[in-house]
């Protein structure tokens, strides 16, 4: 571990993760250093937020940017759709939170109006175990959650 102030820095660092709450989300999209994730960016109907690794990606930060992000590639460099992502483009955001911890998978959910049982995670890399050589990454899930279940008799 380290001695930085992890709190402090996630506090300052993910200030702008209470925007995106009510927030439609408009697109979203990675960007891929082979084969690396490195940045999500997600986008609503005011502007574009980038999710990505503080400090050694312990912990990932997320920012409201003023500029418009544009599909590219350029070598082993890449910004573009993930298909995983395209499910939640045209939903609300109705909750957007911290899971995780510093060294402990640290990322945010995001849950939507009127989809209970799915959420999106974009998390650290380092939770506990990860992929041989992927060090500033971070992973991208999709929570899948069970809330009844229906016993038939025959």
């Amino acid at each position: 571990m380290s001695d930085y102030d992890y709190e402090a820095i996630i506090r300052e660092r993910c200030a702008d993760l209470e925007l995106l709450m009510g927030k439609t989300l408009q697109d979203a999209l990675v960007n891929v250093v082979e084969p690396e994730i490195n940045v999500v960016y997600l986008k609503t109907e005011e502007s574009w937020f980038s999710i990505h690794g503080e400090i050694g990606s312990e912990i990932l930060g997320i920012h409201k940017i003023d500029s418009d992000v544009q599909e590219k590639i350029e070598g082993i460099f890449m910004i573009g759709h993930l298909s995983i992502l395209d499910q939640f483009i045209g939903l609300r955001i109705a909750r957007a939170r911290h899971i995780g911890e510093a060294w402990n998978g640290h990322g945010f959910e995001f849950s939507f109006k009127d989809l209970p049982d799915k959420t999106l995670i974009v998390q650290s890399i380092y939770t506990g175990t990860e992929p041989k050589d992927f060090y500033d990454c971070m992973r991208i899930g999709v929570g899948t959650y069970i809330h009844r279940i229906d016993f038939t008799e025959e």
